[in-house]
């Protein structure tokens, strides 16, 4: 965890900790990343405005080595914050001031995902195909045309069940409670730009594949 207030950190490393999670709490975002290169975690929770590197700087230097799972809080709740924050790449925004239970709840659901797609050996060698893309699931891999697409762990997630589920129209509140995994807080706009970064990345690769809006319902792919 980053933040440039001591008090905030030792808040977080109390309620993470009383749910038995092991933390690191650093002041800004220079630190943590030199901390991540030396020994890799399962979640980043940073806030945006630090000094040295701030939340934002943080993310993109993460993205150019992991996938973690990274949730940013944003002192303001402004709109520009967090659409910054999805569009480099985090999976997740916190609003200060912030509910407990959310960080909590926020934080399980990530790495218990993770955790049991790490360790799941169903469906070892099945793989997803529509039009050009391939989906490898025990690599965790989606192919376009044969190359590898990179992607963030939530864009994965959100492209897989939209791929396993051709022709099936998502809500965005069903997306949320499937990828995130925790109840609908009322605010959606996470989905609306994690897909916006997997078109912006399949148009780049040139795929035939493409994600279909349904106005004021949700998403869907079809054969």
């Amino acid at each position: 965890m980053a933040d440039d207030d001591k008090n905030i950190c030792n808040i977080l490393k109390s309620q993470l900790q009383s749910e038995n999670y092991k933390t690191e709490e650093f002041l800004n975002g220079q630190d943590l990343l030199n901390r991540f290169k030396e020994k890799p975690c399962e979640l980043i929770i940073t806030d945006i405005m630090m000094p040295n590197m701030s939340g934002y700087e943080l993310c993109r230097a993460i993205r150019d080595i992991s996938n973690v799972p990274i949730i940013m809080i944003s002192a303001k709740d402004e709109e520009i914050d967090k659409i910054l924050g999805l569009e480099l790449g985090s999976d997740d925004y916190i609003s200060k001031p912030f509910s407990l239970r959310e960080v909590t709840i926020k934080a399980r659901n990530m790495l218990r995902r993770a955790n049991n797609h790490s360790f799941n050996t169903d469906n070892t060698d099945e793989k997803l195909i529509l039009k050009d893309l391939e989906i490898i699931k025990s690599r965790r891999a989606i192919l376009i045309h044969g190359q590898e697409l990179k992607v963030t762990t939530k864009e994965y997630e959100l492209l897989e069940l939209l791929i396993e589920n051709k022709n099936k129209p998502f809500s965005r509140e069903s997306i949320i409670e499937k990828v995130w995994g925790y109840d609908y807080y009322g605010d959606t706009r996470q989905v609306d730009h994690l897909i916006k970064r997997l078109r912006k990345k399949m148009l780049l690769e040139g795929s035939e594949c493409k994600i279909e809006t349904l106005w004021g319902y949700g998403y869907k792919v079809s054969d």
